[in-house]
């Protein structure tokens, strides 16, 4: 064999060129025979199980696994035949084990969904006579692993899953990773295999020992990668699937970039300047720059990623804007529809009067017209509720003017406010906490005064939004005066506002203001939107 990190033999350009276009020639004959009979095989069993009726494929099933599981038993067998025949022990099992490792290492990867015969076929296309590419290794150094190694994984990929486009991720990594893997398999076998052979004074024994060190340690690397990096290559890989445009430059870029670096070498064979350096320093800046593609394609598709966040955000607020501009003209109907109800109802009632029907007339007036006025109040407070984009504080309020309702209270409610651009401005739990006290506590003094009234207001816009609490007060609170910790209700009782000033506290863009106005009590919490 030519020893391409030495300084010779030289041979002429003609023998180079010619001798690398015999092996690759060659090498590729038996490449395309292998995958006619694979394309051949899958064919025929595929032909055959449609012609079938329902009930006999599962014999059919069972009789072609085990067919295919003989011809991926064969095509190992026939290669290493092969290449036991041509080659000398230690070079058969140097290719043997290479061709043994990339296999096990797409295995455990398990990036691509692959059966038993496109496992034989990756390994039957990896298993070749070392001195093959003698002349190759002379012309291109260790570049044309590289290249064998892109046509291979590319083509078993295909065998496989029977297109790339959504997978063209997946095969770049396991391009590179493989590709890195049997360099390194390669180096180890140059620089340390005979210094094992002399340390053990025994060419076997240096050979094993060699293979079982190289084999378990890029074993286990592929399996820490697989349990360390398997869900964010998925995830990559999935975002491929939806980016098709970025994806398809993975095979277009390493392609590009094993062209470039061949072209750059050959000048260097061709006036015989390779040396050590040369032949380690290339193949180290090829694998440099496939991996350096990476981090770029991970930027590249967050890029697009947020990019689509970006515009789902812009539709879903156009979105919104649409819902409650249809919601808001639909409200304004049912304001109508409820005020034209009322009428109904109110001239219902003086045909009642005009009735000798004594029992009706007061059945109509005690039942049925205060129920309907209920009704259609109650309908009208949630109509208005529903303005409020947040489920949880629509919640919150149908819950407490709910509780006003059932206590007779008359309640009123307004609600202006921009949905697109509503916000909570502070913590939703913290909200609803304060606003349950200042609710509760209306409620509670509402309930004294007869003909009591709440209003309800949550006013707001770009920069912030105000919930706005009026509630009719008696004579004494109106004397006595409203303070935090100042109670009528009995010992251990009025804690509420200090909590809420506890609350309170922890934000800088929220404040309360309260105020006394004749019989009512006005609470305005006011909150500024953090990003205005």
């Amino acid at each position: 064999m030519i020893n391409i990190f030495g300084e010779g033999p030289y041979l002429s350009l003609g023998e180079l060129f010619g001798g690398s276009a015999r092996e690759l020639g060659k090498y590729y004959l038996h490449f395309f025979l292998f995958l006619a009979a694979v394309l051949l095989l899958k064919t025929l069993i595929l032909k055959c199980t449609k012609r079938l009726k329902h009930t006999e494929k599962s014999k059919h099933t069972e009789k072609s696994k085990r067919i295919e599981l003989a011809a991926a038993v064969l095509l190992p067998v026939l290669q290493i035949m092969y290449v036991w025949s041509v080659s000398i022990k230690s070079e058969f099992l140097y290719s043997f084990f290479l061709a043994f490792l990339i296999t096990a290492q797409v295995r455990i990867l398990n990036l691509i969904p692959l059966k038993a015969l496109d496992y034989a076929f990756l390994f039957t296309a990896m298993l070749f006579p070392n001195r093959l590419f003698d002349t190759t290794s002379a012309l291109l150094g260790h570049l044309w692993f590289f290249w064998n190694l892109f046509c291979v994984i590319y083509t078993t990929a295909r065998l496989g899953i029977h297109h790339l486009g959504g997978h063209h991720f997946v095969c770049y990594f396991l391009f590179v990773f493989l590709s890195l893997s049997m360099y390194s398999y390669s180096l180890a076998a140059h620089f340390f295999y005979p210094a094992l052979s002399k340390l053990a004074e025994s060419s076997a024994f240096g050979i094993v020992c060699f293979i079982s060190a190289i084999l378990t340690l890029l074993s286990g690397l592929t399996w820490l990668v697989k349990v360390r990096f398997n869900d964010r290559l998925m995830k990559l890989n999935s975002l491929g699937r939806k980016y098709r445009t970025i994806e398809r430059y993975f095979f277009s870029f390493s392609l590009l970039i094993l062209l470039i670096f061949t072209l750059i070498f050959l000048p260097f064979s061709i006036m015989q300047l390779q040396n050590t350096a040369v032949m380690l320093l290339f193949p180290c800046l090829c694998l440099t720059l496939l991996w350096v593609q990476m981090p770029f394609i991970v930027l590249l598709f967050r890029v697009a990623f947020y990019k689509d966040n970006a515009t789902f955000y812009e539709w879903e607020r156009e979105g919104i804007a649409s819902y409650y501009k249809e919601l808001t003209g639909n409200l304004t109907a049912m304001q109508e529809m409820r005020h034209d109800i009322k009428n109904i109802f109110f001239t219902m009632g003086n045909f009642v009067e005009r009735s000798n029907d004594t029992e009706m007339k007061h059945f109509f007036w005690d039942k049925i017209y205060p129920y309907s006025v209920e009704t259609i109040h109650q309908s009208e407070l949630l109509s208005k509720l529903y303005q409020v984009p947040v489920e949880s504080l629509r919640a919150f309020f149908h819950l407490k003017l709910s509780q006003a309702l059932s206590q007779k209270i008359t309640v009123g409610m307004e609600v202006r406010i921009i949905p697109e651009t509503f916000q909570t401005g502070m913590d939703v739990i913290d909200l609803t906490r304060i606003l349950g006290i200042l609710l509760d506590n209306a409620i509670e003094e509402t309930i004294q005064i007869p003909d009591g009234r709440i209003e309800l207001k949550i006013i707001g816009n770009d920069e912030g939004c105000s919930y706005i609490i009026k509630n009719s007060i008696t004579a004494q609170t109106t004397m006595r005066g409203i303070y935090a910790g100042n109670t009528s209700k009995g010992p251990g009782r009025g804690k509420g506002l200090q909590i809420v000033q506890r609350l309170l506290a922890q934000y800088h863009n929220v404040e309360l203001n309260s105020s006394l106005q004749q019989h009512t009590y006005v609470q305005s919490l006011n909150i500024i939107y953090y990003n205005s």
